[in-house]
């Protein structure tokens, strides 16, 4: 009697293993390219993100389950910098998310399982993510950033060290 009362608790979605149990948090930083688990990521969304009001985004949500979902929390100012693309497959489709700046993915509650392996490690969620663009690659705010002031020697032999050579083979002695 006491299984039958256990398994009339439980879903028959965590019966069958279609749901998971999950409580993740990764900062996903796109400037250097990396993703870290992360604790508390939903009350400390907006100290991970630098951002005082981090805008929220749900990627999943469960239907029967309001408390389970996969969102993503960033700063919606952070156009400007480096991005980075998350790619989560559910049920036969794919959904993407392009975010600029850091940003805090969490997963909580009873997620499906294909999604839950999808983010069940920081390398997990490594390759679910493609780094967007290139860092500073805007020519006038390098300049901004403090580069030398003086020009680079013109000859490739000169910025090198290496002493330069005489056309024809020569010595360079007449």
């Amino acid at each position: 009697m006491a299984d039958k009362l256990l398994f009339d608790s439980l879903s028959w979605e965590q019966v069958c293993g279609e749901e998971a149990g999950v409580f993740h948090f990764y900062l996903i930083d796109p400037v250097g390219r990396s993703v870290v688990r992360v604790n508390d990521g939903f009350d400390r969304a907006a100290e991970l993100t630098n951002c005082e009001v981090p805008e929220l985004d749900t990627l999943w949500a469960g239907a029967s389950e309001p408390d389970s979902s996969v969102d993503i929390a960033y700063d919606p100012d952070a156009e400007d910098q480096p991005a980075f693309c998350l790619r989560l497959a559910h049920g036969g489709t794919t959904t993407e998310r392009v975010v600029a700046g850091r940003a805090v993915l969490m997963a909580c509650g009873a997620v499906p399982d294909d999604i839950a392996h999808q983010l069940s490690t920081a390398e997990a969620v490594q390759a679910a993510i493609g780094f967007v663009g290139k860092i500073r690659t805007d020519v006038a705010a390098w300049l901004r950033s403090g580069a030398q002031e003086s020009r680079a020697p013109a000859r490739r032999s000169a910025a090198s060290g290496h002493p330069r050579k005489h056309r024809h083979g020569t010595s360079g002695r007449r």
